[in-house]
């Protein structure tokens, strides 16, 4: 049971709960530098020369049961990657979750076509089937539906809207490795499956690195042809033998590094000790949090294999009388890491509702390039209210009880302040 102090708030002058640095992430041992090391000492620095990425691609397969798996640059690559490899481009639009990371949405622009934003569940924060539905329109080619926070969406009326109106899945699954929906791994269920590993996702390549899943072998064929400059051997294979420089598509450079690949490979074989670890501290702190008024710890539907990526708790705006920027302010002078979530929608957000486009232009949001109208800046009701009532807090393997604890003790000061006001 968390201890809520009637002392004084940090920020307001009083002693913090916590002033010890909290265990940092990623926490690479001894197998991540000597993986880099070895790549390093190769001489051989890029997947075409060298090996890592490939075994890297193998593994990661293997562990999510699908036939192809693309290494990229960045998990934002991986759904440019899959929209390009589908032909989605001018003319057409993408239903894309409003309360996301932008990147996510960006690159249905940067494949020339349209963002369609839909509506969130309020309690899973992750995009509404109903509201899908109601925002398709003649010209929609794809759904993006996002994994949120570790939780997976709701994917079986997902994919019977897909069946039903002849649409693509391209599942961002950038904040979920491992999470699973009706027991079944997400980023398995669509044409494709993007992973992120930037920095502080569950599992990490060096700062950068993403991944994309498909069983479709004209898919990852076309895939492999995008990341790399339109650019692919008849046998599937980089540089052996002769280089014919022949490009057929318009691709990009995408390409994942060897010390990435290398270190991948040490990352995967420790995710499932990190998700259970993650789980486990979740659902500590959700014991914790569980009497205290006013904080709504995380929704885990009973279809949902949640990994926790991060954990989210929503204030009861009827007994806090607090927004989530000043919950947030007092949470973080007590020495717990914490933040909003997701501030501005991203149907909110001035690239979209501008219109900005490439080169200055209104392309590909406005005619001739699309002859549907773009709704942005208002009518996703939870998108729009759930920016005030969301707080995240930080959520790693490395912490320990002791950790937890303080977190609790410190969301119980502040939410006990909030409710006196």
């Amino acid at each position: 049971m968390p201890t809520a102090s009637n002392d004084q708030l940090a920020i307001n002058g009083g002693k913090p709960v916590r002033t010890a640095p909290f265990p940092r992430w990623p926490d690479y041992g001894e197998e991540e530098v000597q993986a880099a090391v070895e790549v390093l000492r190769s001489g051989k620095y890029a997947r075409q020369s060298g090996s890592k990425v490939g075994r890297f691609e193998k593994a990661y397969a293997d562990r999510f049961g699908v036939k192809h798996a693309l290494a990229v640059s960045s998990g934002t690559a991986a759904i440019h990657v899959a929209l390009a490899a589908l032909g989605i481009g001018p003319g057409d639009d993408v239903i894309n979750t409003s309360h996301c990371f932008i990147g996510t949405a960006t690159p249905v622009v940067h494949a020339g076509a349209v963002p369609v934003f839909a509506d969130i569940d309020p309690r899973t924060y992750n995009i509404d089937p109903k509201s899908i539905e109601k925002k398709i329109t003649p010209y929609t080619k794809a759904i993006v539906p996002v994994h949120l926070n570790g939780c997976p969406a709701d994917m079986d009326p997902i994919m019977d809207i897909a069946r039903r109106h002849n649409l693509f899945i391209v599942e961002d699954a950038a904040q979920a490795h491992g999470a699973k929906y009706k027991d079944k791994l997400v980023g398995t269920f669509g044409d494709f499956g993007c992973f992120s590993f930037w920095e502080d996702k569950l599992m990490t390549t060096a700062g950068e690195g993403g991944m994309i899943l498909t069983n479709d072998d004209q898919l990852a064929k076309m895939a492999r042809m995008v990341h790399h400059h339109g650019e692919l051997k008849s046998d599937g294979a980089y540089y052996k033998g002769e280089r014919l420089y022949h490009h057929t598509i318009l691709g990009y450079n995408f390409r994942m590094t060897e010390v990435q690949g290398a270190i991948g490979l040490t990352q995967l074989n420790k995710l499932d000790g990190y998700i259970q670890k993650r789980r486990e501290n979740a659902h500590k702190l959700t014991s914790l949090l569980s009497r205290v008024e006013g904080i709504l710890p995380p929704y885990e539907p009973e279809y949902a294999y949640h990994v926790f990526y991060k954990y989210i708790i929503r204030l009861d705006r009827a007994q806090i009388n607090a927004t989530a920027k000043e919950f947030v302010d007092a949470l973080s002078a007590e020495g717990i890491p914490s933040s909003r979530r997701y501030p501005t929608p991203l149907h909110q957000q001035p690239v979209f509702t501008q219109h900005v486009g490439f080169g200055g232009s209104k392309a590909p949001y406005e005619s001739p390039w699309y002859a549907g109208k773009t709704d942005y800046g208002s009518g996703l009701p939870n998108a729009e209210q759930l920016p005030e009532e969301l707080v995240r807090l930080v959520m790693r393997p490395t912490y320990s009880s002791d950790d937890l604890q303080d977190m609790a003790n410190a969301v119980a000061k502040v939410s006990s302040h909030f409710r006196q006001l």
